[in-house]
């Protein structure tokens, strides 16, 4: 999902004169590559799909939490939380509207016929359809985003711009300081 936010905060770090001197040291990485794994078996195997995504998420969040000390870090938790809330309130999954995700290039019978690992049908018994997938996004990679999303894209941005060494600031921005902060 993130492949060309990643490729486009590559470009843009590069076009500010970032370059990669040394990667920020994270704490408890593993946590971040069991959640990995756990959505590759969600994928595997998807008819524990929805138990699978909802243990990584809480592999995720222990993750982000030992990290949070990186401003973009905390601007992706926030992505998170609103993403796992809507998760798991709808079984494991995350609901997708069908009218947007039609507008996609992508199959959506496995959504239909609850067989996706990942995404269910957006229906009026859905929990929380305001968090759900409903943000049609055509450029690039077509898809439908949640809001949740939206945060995720902005803190992976703000992320890669600090492996970059350019690292900007929203807090620092919004009171009219220099955007690049200080290592």
């Amino acid at each position: 999902m993130l492949l060309d936010v990643i490729c486009f905060s590559f470009l843009v770090a590069f076009l500010r004169g970032g370059r990669i001197k040394s990667i920020p040291s994270f704490r408890m990485l593993y946590l971040l590559f069991t959640s990995i794994g756990l959505q590759i078996l969600s994928a595997i195997f998807p008819s524990y799909g929805g138990i699978f995504v909802s243990i990584a998420y809480v592999f995720i969040l222990l993750f982000l939490a030992s990290n949070r000390k990186y401003e973009d870090i905390r601007i992706f938790m926030i992505g998170w939380f609103l993403n796992a809330l809507a998760i798991w309130t709808n079984q494991g999954k995350m609901p997708i509207d069908l009218e947007q995700a039609k507008k996609t290039p992508y199959d959506l019978t496995p959504i239909i016929e609850g067989t996706n690992f990942k995404h269910s049908v957006l229906t009026e018994a859905t929990n929380l359809p305001f968090l759900t997938d409903i943000i049609y996004m055509p450029f690039v990679i077509p898809r439908v985003i949640s809001i949740g999303d939206i945060f995720i894209m902005l803190g992976t941005f703000l992320l890669v711009q600090r492996f970059m060494n350019k690292p900007i600031s929203l807090i620092q921005l919004r009171e009219g300081k220099s955007y690049a902060t200080k290592n």
